[in-house]
């Protein structure tokens, strides 16, 4: 097959007459999969739970050229308590698209299947280290890039040494600043020897937060080091 003809096909479908479900995204269908029939381009809309949708993920909606918004086929559904990412690519009047990834954000839908908001992006670099009597500091820093909505505040979590943590009722809320890169919190002391499990998650003003369940853990450390021997003298 040649050069010319796979590009071809990698755009249009007369075997299937465009009958395909990317055929039928893209309209080729109405032209029996010979040519693209958006003649002035338009954009598509791709989707994948977890991570960045490629280019071969399925298109889940399509705008003509010019459009400032654009909404999903009516046949796609969001599942409830998922999170979806969503990527945007231009396409041309041949019906080739670019294949940049600059237009991409997400989406989550909480558990009764309803959009949770703009949310920001979730702390990074999170740290953790043990200080005396039995205390942590707890390290993160917050990249502002590409964010949907400022963080109004960071509320730190921790399973109190059960194992589990809880996130309904926080240990700690730590003040958001914008441009502020690096944040700390000191916690109180814990019994020497206790594993303590500490979480963090970024909230905007609207009370939605990034979902992150990243977490750290250290042993508190409240007692000193133990008497060393005597030692004698070397003769």
């Amino acid at each position: 097959m040649s050069d010319l003809l796979t590009k071809w096909l990698a755009h249009y479908d007369p075997v299937h007459r465009g009958w395909t479900p990317r055929g039928i995204a893209t309209g080729v269908c109405a032209t029996g999969g010979f040519f693209f029939p958006r003649v002035r381009g338009g954009y598509h809309l791709r989707r994948a739970p977890g991570g960045v949708p490629t280019m071969s993920a399925p298109i889940v909606g399509a705008g003509a050229a010019g459009q400032t918004t654009i909404r999903e086929f009516p046949w796609v559904v969001h599942e409830s308590n998922a999170a979806y990412v969503y990527r945007l690519n231009a396409v041309g009047g041949g019906g080739v698209e670019e294949d940049g990834a600059r237009n991409i954000t997400s989406v989550a839908f909480g558990p009764d299947g309803s959009w949770l908001g703009l949310r920001p992006n979730s702390p990074s670099d999170v740290r953790i280290a043990c200080l005396s009597g039995g205390r942590f500091a707890l390290r993160w820093s917050y990249n502002e890039a590409g964010q949907q909505a400022a963080p109004s505040e960071f509320r730190v979590f921790t399973d109190g040494g059960t194992g589990s943590v809880d996130y309904d009722e926080p240990a700690a809320v730590v003040p958001g600043r914008g441009r502020r890169m690096h944040y700390e919190y000191v916690t109180g002391g814990w019994p020497h020897g206790t594993r303590v499990k500490w979480s963090i998650r970024a909230y905007a003003a609207s009370g939605a937060h990034d979902g992150n369940m990243l977490i750290v853990s250290a042993f508190a450390d409240a007692e000193g080091p133990t008497t060393a021997a005597t030692l004698g003298l070397l003769q």
